[in-house]
């Protein structure tokens, strides 16, 4: 039963629930419980050195640890960068999607490699998947990423989600173009994807209907709610979070309680946070129920990991 209001859920939040490193753009958390009790965020970030527009040859992903999901987190260690010439993978590692999985964690990341222009770079993203047997790696890679641009989606495969289904498979919803383009040309709108496999690694086998096809988003994060027997994606469209609703995995709708928030955030000193950019939206579910919104959130040079308390 669709029955999930995130929004009703929001906490206010302090100072504490906000990750920033320094000298460096922070974006994208994404949280994970381990075995030893602790939170661990898989995060995004790149030098300031190298402007706002360095994610997409300078980003790197970065851990996190905390000991409860809400922060303070502090910063671990960096579990990916770019590879180097003659991989795939050879700029940045970015928007990491950490997962367990029968023991084995999984980090689903996106990569580029060079190009003459930022549009042949941009073109160039795909998704791959690196492995490990424990959650802080080392992680191993692989030499082909697991998704690239097939229809219903043209020119990237990016900012991938993934969750295990009702009936073991796995599913996959992922952004690309709903139209081919040149790289010199401006990408179109973008579509949300879904994909399902028998192997968190793939390979997945694109559904013919997309998830979000009407308008343009991003960085959606999807999950299966197994108490009301929902899958649910949160996504973000540029003027707000928003949450869409599926019985099987296949056919989505707008979510009974569909905007979760705009971008105007309640801290706990009567104040709020008014971030230009409120992207990379996703759900930490702890025994079956929502606990933090992760988002990023941005004003002018200051880049960072939110961490909404919910209840």
């Amino acid at each position: 039963m669709d029955t999930l209001d995130i929004g009703s859920m929001i906490q206010p939040f302090s100072d504490e629930q906000i990750h920033r490193d320094e000298g460096y753009y922070c974006w994208g958390p994404n949280l994970l419980k381990a075995e030893d009790g602790r939170y661990y965020m898989a995060y995004s970030r790149w030098p300031k050195a190298t402007g706002v527009g360095g994610w997409l040859t300078d980003s790197e992903i970065a851990l996190a640890v905390a000991d409860q999901p809400v922060g303070p987190y502090t910063h671990l260690s960096v579990l990916l960068q770019g590879r180097g010439p003659g991989h795939w993978d050879e700029l940045m590692a970015h928007n990491p999607k950490l997962k367990c999985f029968d023991g084995r964690y999984y980090l689903y990341y996106i990569s580029s490699r060079p190009g003459p222009t930022k549009g042949h770079i941009r073109d160039s993203q795909r998704t791959g998947v690196a492995v490990s047997d424990s959650l802080t790696g080392p992680y191993t890679r692989f030499d082909e990423p697991i998704v690239v641009p097939a229809p219903p989606i043209y020119n990237v495969a990016v900012n991938p989600g993934v969750t295990r289904m009702a009936d073991g498979r796995y599913l996959l919803i992922i952004k690309g173009d709903v139209t081919p383009k040149e790289p010199t040309e401006p990408f179109p709108q973008r579509l949300q994807a879904l994909g399902i496999g028998e192997s968190p690694m793939g390979p997945f086998t694109f559904l013919p209907d997309p998830a979000i096809a009407d308008i343009d988003t991003e960085d959606a994060s999807i999950w299966y709610d197994a108490w009301r027997n929902v899958y649910y994606a949160v996504f973000h469209a540029h003027k707000y979070i928003g949450l869409i609703a599926s019985d099987d995995g296949i056919a989505w709708r707008r979510a009974q309680h569909y905007t979760i928030t705009e971008k105007r955030l309640l801290k706990t000193d009567g104040s709020s946070l008014e971030p230009q950019r409120l992207e990379r939206p996703s759900v930490f579910v702890e025994d079956g129920e929502p606990k933090v919104l992760c988002l990023g959130g941005s004003r002018e040079d200051d880049w960072y990991c939110v961490l909404l308390p919910l209840g």
